[in-house]
């Protein structure tokens, strides 16, 4: 998601909340954050701003906006974004405006979701294709040095290849649970590098599964 995007989200938000409480939008009378995780560290902005008007790295994976005002029809937004956990959360007098607000902000956040991310995500997959790739190597390995075949010789390239994406490349930043830039980038190759190396990823599995059955396949045709 790009900075000009979140700040889209964040007006959107601020606006509603300002005419359901029956306030001018710039009202500042309410308690308002916006957090920023930046190198490990939380940094708090403690006032209403706008993604673009923050000056932040390239890229950061942690954001939240928080709005507070007791006893209104909308009383408090959190809008917590991170890697661990993406939430929502609107609380109010009026149950109405509550459930639109709600609807509104996770409807506008939704068209940039996908359930490809996040700390979990890449914990259960990065373990399950290490175990897959060094399986695959040990017995690429033995059917090498056993028959000096090409097809184990494609077992074994692809399996070095698979496992060392899955050990070596920075998934946290390439599958983040959230992502917020500064803008994207023009260079094709930086913008979609983890397109790339998730299809590379998926050749390398697939060269695994031909290496092992085009042989058969060729000794029951002949």
């Amino acid at each position: 998601m790009s900075a000009a995007d979140l700040d889209a989200i964040l007006r959107k938000t601020h606006a509603f909340v300002a005419r359901a409480n029956g306030l001018a939008a710039d009202d500042h009378s309410a308690r308002e954050s916006v957090k920023l995780g930046v190198n490990g560290q939380e940094i708090e902005i403690p006032h209403f701003s706008l993604a673009s008007s923050v000056a932040f790295p390239t890229e950061l994976f942690k954001f939240s906006y928080i709005y507070n005002r007791p006893n209104m029809p909308v009383s408090s937004v959190t809008i917590d974004l991170g890697d661990n956990s993406r939430r929502v959360l609107v609380t109010g007098e009026a149950e109405d405006q509550v459930r639109a607000i709600a609807d509104l902000i996770e409807k506008s956040l939704r068209s940039f979701s996908s359930m490809i991310g996040g700390a979990s995500f890449r914990q259960d997959a990065g373990l399950c294709l290490t175990v897959l790739f060094l399986a695959f190597l040990g017995l690429g390995g033995a059917w090498w040095f056993r028959r000096r075949t090409y097809s184990a010789l494609g077992m074994l390239i692809c399996s070095v290849v698979g496992l060392f994406l899955v050990l070596l490349l920075p998934w946290p930043r390439y599958l983040p649970g959230f992502a917020l830039y500064q803008s994207y980038s023009p260079f094709l190759l930086i913008r979609y590098a983890p397109q790339i190396f998730f299809v590379i990823l998926v050749i390398a599995c697939g060269g695994i599964v031909l290496s092992y059955f085009l042989p058969r396949s060729s000794r029951s045709s002949n």
